[in-house]
């Protein structure tokens, strides 16, 4: 006969993967189970909220990520996502990266189908940038729209140091354009406002060979600041360095 064991053969608690010992903790779940819930409440709330109505119209139809930052600000005070953001306790760097371009994807997608297509994708289109500035938040890396910078379009100086920052961006955002819808939207902006920045700036092409000679030094290299580099062929761009150089 058999000797009967006393062991139970269902009890697995003395077995132990010793590799997931170094695994890293997901916490995507978490993240989105969160985000989705504060999506519906917004969602709810908006439409019990004709004042609302407006900003949520514009963040929807738009897709534009401040347009939704705003509304999602309009919803939610600073408290609430500081402290929802304390899920992501224990998370690293390459964690946070992770889940930021993940929810960044998400958003692009449903973005893509359309938010007004059907409620799941309206939610999760709101959800995912509620997760990201989670993320931001916990990271201490917030949300710099493009147009965060206001200009006094009558000083030149400022129009010029605000178009300088502006293809500073450009030149960042070529880059992350090649593979991020959001980075193509931004850059869209950025050459847009570039571009209305221009337009508030004198012709400096009608400057003629002799008014240029005639010119004070100072005032030729106030002139010279306000071209924008990028609106003259490459040969000529070369020729305006140059020429600033000289000036010093």
């Amino acid at each position: 006969m058999a000797k009967k064991t006393e062991n139970n053969p269902f009890e697995f608690t003395a077995v132990q993967d010793n590799s997931s010992e170094s695994r890293k903790l997901d916490f995507t779940p978490i993240l989105i189970g969160t985000s989705n819930t504060r999506a519906t409440e917004l969602m709810q709330t908006v439409s019990k909220t004709p004042e609302l109505f407006e900003l949520a119209n514009k963040a929807i139809d738009n897709g534009q990520p401040q347009d939704l930052i705003d509304l999602i600000n309009a919803v939610y005070d600073d408290e609430t996502i500081k402290t929802d953001s304390k899920i992501l306790d224990g998370a690293d760097e390459d964690q946070l990266s992770r889940l930021l371009e993940s929810r960044r994807s998400d958003r692009s997608k449903a973005k893509a189908k359309g938010p007004r297509s059907n409620i799941t994708v309206c939610r999760t289109y709101i959800s995912a940038m509620y997760a990201e500035l989670l993320i931001r938040e916990y990271w201490q890396k917030p949300y710099a729209g493009t147009n965060a910078v206001e200009v006094n379009t009558n000083d030149m100086d400022a129009v010029v140091s605000r178009i300088r920052s502006l293809q500073s961006k450009k030149s960042r955002l070529k880059k992350l354009a090649e593979y991020d819808e959001d980075a193509r939207n931004d850059l869209e902006e950025v050459e847009a406002e570039i571009d209305r920045l221009n337009e508030l700036r004198p012709n400096s092409r009608t400057v003629t060979k002799t008014v240029v000679k005639d010119m004070p030094t100072e005032q030729l290299r106030a002139v010279l600041k306000a071209i924008d580099p990028s609106s003259l062929p490459e040969d000529e761009q070369a020729k305006l360095i140059d020429l600033m150089a000289k000036l010093g």
